[in-house]
């Protein structure tokens, strides 16, 4: 009898942060997602702006979709991608929460240093 194990966090797996950072870590995909917010494109349109190859924007593509920050939708042999503001939302509540915690630690550097106690 052979038993199946079924890791369920591979098999229910949610779009996680560090597939997000990943694909925001590449200026190419940074540069596509630049383009995308301006107006939905498809994929031959958005390979017509970069020195590569069709496949090679097609994995940058590829990439993004993984990570969420992409939705493709097919029409024919057509592919037209659209940013999904969603994934970007989840990082900038990650970045504002950084934010605020550093500017805090800021503050009291600065109140520090604007008011230092006398010492014994």
């Amino acid at each position: 009898m052979v038993v199946a194990i079924i890791n369920h966090m591979v098999v229910n797996k949610t779009i996680d942060l560090d597939d997000i950072f990943h694909a925001l870590a590449n200026s190419t995909r940074r540069n596509i997602l630049a383009h995308l917010v301006e107006k939905d494109m498809t994929v031959n349109e958005l390979a017509e702006r970069y020195d590569m190859t069709l496949q090679g924007v097609s994995k940058h593509i590829r990439v993004l979709v993984k990570s969420g920050l992409v939705s493709q939708s097919k029409r024919g042999r057509t592919k037209k991608c659209r940013v999904n503001y969603r994934q970007l939302d989840r990082v900038s509540e990650l970045i504002l929460k950084y934010r605020k915690f550093w500017e805090a630690r800021l503050d009291s550097l600065e109140e520090y240093f604007e008011n230092p106690k006398e010492e014994n």
